[in-house]
């Protein structure tokens, strides 16, 4: 993957950086022997190079980017450090008198909610802070406009995933007691499963369990034990595809969306044997009237509760 370094066009970090600590030495010592220089804003903005190992049940992925931190005067002192996750290394590769640029890898972590799997949604944050509680970060994307930077490298992959193509920056603030306040600058990434992939790998499969199980509504009510046999098989072919599809993700406290599907279709099933059972019962009774009676019943009633509670699962209704 090509390094952001190369895409600063028409600038030499090197020599500029060499000329600049020239110039500033003398000013560099004097700066290292005056007292703290106190609270003070800093404008900061990341541009993200590599995005790997994002592990949903941990909610923890590996990343690299690069930190740019620029300040109205002189002398700019800055060291950025992660507050969700830890550094694994930091290399400054430019130092200009108002500009750093800090090349990270980290292990940083994020909330991962699976309530919406297969279509569930996610944001990678990288939460940033300064090592000096006098410098509070404000996110300024001219830092990166100005060198034509994007926020995200365009050739980041993440498999299973689709990777939004720009950074959300935005303010995390946290109250402590006394009314104190610190805040934080944070940089989100929203990823996202991709929606076609899900819908052919997972739902895809069912509906057409569901279809082969309708079709046998068609058989006549002579035909009801074929038709409860068929129905009995179907379900435990569901289940097991149910567990298959969910294999993949952590123990979770509450129901995915993958699993209110799963139980609706249940339920579908269900209905569907019952109706079964009821139409061989009145077969076995010689009471043609009933059995026919509850085959035209479910013809009907089947094919509508699979649409009722298909839709109040994809509605969100539950």
């Amino acid at each position: 993957m090509m390094g952001f370094l190369q895409l600063f066009s028409g600038v030499s970090w090197a020599a500029e950086s060499k000329a600049a600590e020239g110039k500033k030495a003398p000013e560099a010592k004097q700066a290292a022997e005056e007292p703290a220089l106190g609270p003070r804003t800093v404008k900061i903005a990341v541009v993200l190079d590599k995005l790997t190992k994002f592990e949903i049940g941990p909610g923890t992925f590996n990343s690299e980017f690069f930190v740019f931190t620029g300040c109205d005067t002189e002398p700019c002192v800055t060291d950025p450090d992660v507050s969700n996750g830890k550094v694994v290394s930091k290399e400054k590769v430019a130092d200009l008198p108002t500009l750093k640029i800090f090349r990270v890898k980290a292990e940083l972590e994020a909330n991962v909610d699976l309530s919406e799997f297969p279509f569930d949604k996610h944001t990678l944050p990288i939460t940033l802070t300064d090592k000096d509680d006098d410098v509070t970060y404000v996110s300024d994307p001219a830092l990166l406009t100005q060198f034509k930077m994007p926020s995200v490298n365009p050739e980041i992959r993440l498999a299973g995933w689709n990777v939004d193509t720009v950074l959300m920056p935005r303010v995390v603030t946290h109250k402590l007691e006394g009314g104190l306040e610190f805040k934080e600058a944070s940089f989100d990434l929203p990823i996202a499963r991709p929606v076609l992939a899900s819908f052919f790998k997972t739902l895809v499969p069912v509906f057409f369990m569901i279809f082969v199980a309708g079709f046998t509504l068609l058989l006549k009510a002579k035909s009801a034990a074929g038709r409860l046999t068929a129905a009995t098989g179907g379900l435990m072919t569901v289940v097991m595809f149910h567990l298959s599809a969910t294999s993949s993700l952590p123990p979770l406290g509450y129901l995915t969306r993958m699993d209110k599907f799963m139980l609706a279709t249940y339920f579908v099933y269900l209905v569907n044997i019952f109706f079964a059972v009821a139409i061989v019962r009145f077969d076995e009774k010689k009471n043609e009237k009933f059995a026919e009676l509850a085959y035209l019943i479910a013809g009907g009633a089947v094919p509508g509760l699979a649409l009722v509670a298909w839709l109040s699962v994809f509605l969100k209704v539950v």
